[in-house]
């Protein structure tokens, strides 16, 4: 019984955190500039090289009083060929975020298109971690992290 009140609790902490996440990122008229990337870089705590697995983009299940919450999110499943800077102990990392700005949904697209087709599909990004709560904690793509895509893939 005590264990099913706890997951419960857990489970509502998870749904409140996630609401609050989603929530804090409404589009904004004026949504404030990262700095440079060498800014960044220099910031971030754990840099790997990945591979976009799996993108997806849907509902997320949310139900907010507030209509004009935005409750699409983005899932990016990660294989890590290798860290550049930090400790990961992991081969693979899953990231979340909204569609809208900073993220950079457009180049984890085309990065999900070419991924397994051979050299130069993969790229540079940041494991940025967000804590929920103690001991609940998630990687996000909103929220001025580092990534470095190939050039040539994205010149038109």
């Amino acid at each position: 019984m005590r264990k099913t009140t706890m997951l419960r609790a857990r489970v509502r902490l998870c749904l409140k955190a996630i609401l609050l996440l989603a929530a804090g990122l409404k589009p904004a008229a004026a949504t404030p500039q990262c700095p440079p990337p060498n800014e960044l870089l220099a910031k971030a705590k754990v840099v790997v090289e990945a591979r976009v697995k799996s993108l997806s983009i849907g509902e997320s299940g949310l139900l907010p009083a507030d209509s004009n919450v935005p409750t699409r999110m983005i899932r990016v499943d990660l294989e890590i060929v290798r860290v550049i800077k930090g400790k990961y102990p992991g081969k693979e990392a899953t990231v979340y975020g909204a569609p809208f700005p900073p993220g950079p949904i457009m180049e984890l697209s085309k990065m999900a298109l070419i991924a397994g087709l051979g050299d130069g599909d993969t790229f540079e990004w940041e494991l940025s971690r967000i804590e929920l709560g103690p001991g609940l904690e998630f990687y996000s793509m909103n929220n001025c992290s580092y990534y470095k895509f190939r050039d040539d893939l994205f010149s038109r």
